[in-house]
């Protein structure tokens, strides 16, 4: 028997590191290379089962901007997130060192931490990457974080990445309480 939960997460990292077509690639199987930058947030909704923890999932997924300049209007989005996607474009070094910044972003405004899986994405982009694997990896690593490296523009690991963090969110409700997370 199959149980239900529902979970809030927040896609994160800088501006155009792939937030919202990794997004689009996940809750619709679409990719457009020419993505408007996202105003404040974005919101979509996917339901999906995962048959090898008995579960089905419907997740909130807010797309927050990653410019400074909308700092002040992410905060009031961190609010409910069980967890979250951190990316950064491995072809642009700036956005892994942001990567920091951006979990402490999000633990300041949840008061507390939440689940994350740190994604590399772009890693179609082999002749421009900037950032190795064993880096990422190292990342992830030093802050209890999954590591997955995607392509929101092929597909890869795209779904896999939501499925890791629906699985960690999951048992980490287990240890906090009797029950599923509604």
């Amino acid at each position: 028997m199959s149980t239900d939960y529902r979970f809030k997460i927040v896609m994160l990292g800088d501006g155009a590191v792939g937030k919202t077509a990794m997004t689009a690639r996940f809750t619709q199987d679409y990719f457009e290379a020419d993505y408007k930058r996202t105003i404040g947030t974005d919101f979509s909704v996917k339901r999906m089962n995962i048959p090898e923890i008995e579960a089905h999932v419907t997740l909130q997924i807010w797309d927050l901007a990653g410019q400074p300049r909308f700092e002040f209007v992410r905060q009031g989005f961190y609010r409910g997130s069980r967890g979250g996607l951190l990316l950064y474009d491995v072809t642009r070094r700036r956005t892994f060192i942001n990567a920091e910044a951006w979990k402490d972003e999000a633990f300041k405004n949840l008061k507390g931490e939440i689940p994350l899986v740190l994604v590399a994405n772009k890693v179609d982009l082999t002749d421009s990457r900037a950032v190795t694997t064993e880096e990422g990896e190292e990342f992830a690593k030093k802050n209890g974080f999954l590591y997955v490296e995607s392509s929101a523009l092929t597909g890869e690991n795209v779904e896999q990445a939501y499925i890791e963090l629906c699985k960690i969110m999951i048992e980490e409700g287990k240890t906090k309480s009797s029950g599923p997370i509604i």
